[in-house]
Parts: structure tokens; C-alpha cells; sequence
């Protein structure tokens, strides 16, 4: 059986409403090895799954995410380019039917006053024992505040375009074990040397079986998709 990874993207996002129940239920079902999702805090402290700050492009709402309480947002349809009715989801409700079943990468997008965030989640994934299976991903100003208020949780550093900190220090100085490229920001000399640090490389993304091969075949230890489906397939026929 291969060490490579594959981890759904938000979950089955390609084809499903992004960072939903059903979409991490469905990458579940494809035999993800992990799921991605990212977090956010509402008007009233509340963790809620999201990419986005604002609401235009994944509801049926408009404004900025941290004006609503978790309450209203939970009145939103995210599913409404699809044609279905699917409401955000707390990060309570991913750990409550999804906890232990496959890893997570936990996307967060801020710290909140003092590391709330961090100590919030903390707690939840606490009291699902599930400290051995989440990571938390993240840039420096987050990162940071990892160590500080969960520094039993694995840390992930993400590469953004125009970080002025090299990913390998960056992983380095925040006491990483993973690190998370975006395409063309990386080679095979940069894999290795991490590797050789006993550092993990994850990739965003890769969504056909050309792509999967490539990567896999550069180092890539885990392989972010937005398609699980077909990740599933190149599995079954090639790992």
C-alpha cells in the first residue's frame, strides 16, 4: 500500500457545495485519506467552516462573514449554485460525524483576539480525542499563535505568493512537521531538502490522473484534490 495521501479539498468541492457536510460525507464514501476545511469566526464568536470572508460567491447572502452571528449564517444557503439547500456548517458538526474517520487539515484563516480561535478549536478537538488526527495549517501570523496556545496540535506552514519567508524556515521557526505548497512554488530540491528535515510536503492541488502521477513522482507526500473521485479512481488503478 502507498505512504501517499490524498486529502479532498473542501471536501468532494468540484462537484458538491464546498465545505459541507454532504461534501466531506462524499469524499469519505471516495476513501479520502484526508479532508480540508477552513475556519472562521462569526459576529458572536462562533467557529464556522469557510473559505471566504465574504458571502457573495459561496451563498445566498452579501456582506462581510464576521458581521453575522453564527445563528444567522446558519439561515444562508451554500448550496444555492447547485440548485440545493445546504447550510454552512459549524466546526462542532464536522467533528461530531467526521472525527477520527480520516484525517483533518484545518485551514485557519485567523487567530482571533488572544489565539480565540486556536483555544476554541483546541477544546473541540479535545473533547473528540481526536489530537492525533487534525493538523492545524496555516501562515506565520498564525502559526505563531499555534505554538502559543496548541503546541500539541501538528502544524502546517502554508506558502502564499509574496511570503517574504522562505517555506523551509518558515516551517523551521514555527516547529512545523508539514508544509503546504501552492503550484510552481517549489521543486524537487526543495521536497528533498524537507524531507530530509523529517518534514512532510503537502500540495494544493492536483485534480487528474496526469497531475496525481506528476506530483506523487516529484516527492509529493499528500496531494490536495478538489475531485476525490478521481483520485479514488487513479488509486484503484495505479497505488
Amino acid at each position: 500500500m502507498s505512504d501517499k495521501k490524498f486529502c479532498a479539498h473542501r471536501g468532494l468541492s468540484a462537484l458538491m457545495p464546498e465545505n459541507t457536510l454532504p461534501a466531506f460525507g462524499a469524499a469519505l464514501a471516495f476513501g479520502a485519506d484526508e479532508i480540508e476545511f477552513d475556519v472562521r469566526l462569526t459576529r458572536d464568536g462562533g467557529l464556522i467552516v469557510s473559505h471566504d470572508g465574504t458571502l457573495e460567491r459561496i451563498s445566498d447572502g452579501s456582506g462581510n462573514l464576521s458581521d453575522f452571528t453564527l445563528a444567522e449564517l446558519k439561515e444562508l444557503n451554500i448550496g444555492v449554485k447547485y440548485g440545493w439547500t445546504v447550510p454552512f456548517c459549524t466546526v462542532e458538526e464536522v467533528f461530531a460525524q467526521f472525527a477520527n474517520r480520516m484525517m483533518f487539515n484545518i485551514h485557519l484563516k485567523e487567530h482571533g483576539e488572544d489565539g480565540y480561535l486556536i483555544v476554541e478549536l483546541l477544546k473541540i478537538v479535545r473533547k473528540y480525542d481526536a489530537e492525533h488526527s487534525v493538523y492545524f495549517a496555516a501562515s506565520p501570523a498564525e502559526l505563531e499563535w499555534m505554538q502559543r496556545k496548541a503546541p500539541e496540535i501538528e502544524r502546517t506552514a502554508i506558502q502564499l505568493p509574496g511570503d517574504k519567508i522562505p517555506i523551509y524556515d518558515m516551517a523551521v521557526t514555527y516547529g512545523c512537521s508539514r508544509v503546504q505548497f501552492w503550484l510552481d512554488m517549489f521543486d524537487e530540491e526543495l521536497i528533498g531538502k524537507l524531507h530530509r528535515a523529517g518534514i512532510s510536503c503537502n500540495l494544493f492541488y492536483a485534480d487528474d490522473h496526469i497531475n496525481y502521477r506528476k506530483y506523487f513522482a516529484m516527492g509529493i507526500d499528500t496531494l490536495l484534490t478538489n475531485r476525490m473521485d478521481l483520485a479514488a479512481d487513479y488509486r484503484r488503478k495505479f497505488m
